[in-house]
């Protein structure tokens, strides 16, 4: 793992248009990182943390494995696992999702699961659509108003559409 604990060091890490590319790195920053300091993220795990808080993501892009941190202010989000506070961003392309209250999309949410941590916590997608995926054996085909979908088991029996 490369931990980054200040300013100067993450000036050495990144590259003349403000990426940290260090994709086959697992990768902890320390300290708040301010918008204009970084742009994209290209790693394995980010950790946006020290021992007592958490820290936001605001920048371009994060290209990589789990987010865990604080919120995510950015665009597109391709990754793993997303661990975090609230979420404002273009895409998001991801496996879990655990969030604390807003989870905001302005175009598409695909991932695997999401869940808020908080009380009515809110997700939404503003121009696109929130994208479950399946596994094939965890789905089933059905067809309405003539168009057919595959949508989860437990989606059809929620809607009464299988037993």
């Amino acid at each position: 793992m490369i931990i980054i604990k200040n300013s100067k060091e993450l000036a050495k890490q990144i590259n003349e248009n403000k990426d940290l590319l260090l994709k086959q790195h697992d990768v902890r920053i320390e300290f708040q990182v301010e918008r204009g300091e970084l742009r994209d993220i290209h790693c394995r795990d980010l950790f946006l943390m020290n021992d007592e808080e958490k820290f936001d993501f605001n920048g371009g892009n994060f290209n990589g494995g789990n987010f865990n941190g604080g919120n995510f202010n950015g665009w597109d989000f391709n990754g793993g696992d997303f661990n975090g506070g609230n979420f404002n961003g273009g895409n998001f392309n991801g496996g879990k999702i655990s969030y604390y209250a807003i989870f905001i999309s302005y175009n598409n949410i695909e991932c695997e699961s999401i869940e808020g941590r908080r009380q009515n916590s809110f997700h939404k997608c503003l121009d696109g659509e929130l994208i479950i995926k399946e596994k094939d054996d965890d789905s089933v085909e059905i067809t309405v108003e003539g168009k057919t979908k595959r949508i989860s088991r437990l989606s059809a029996k929620e809607l009464n559409l299988i037993n």
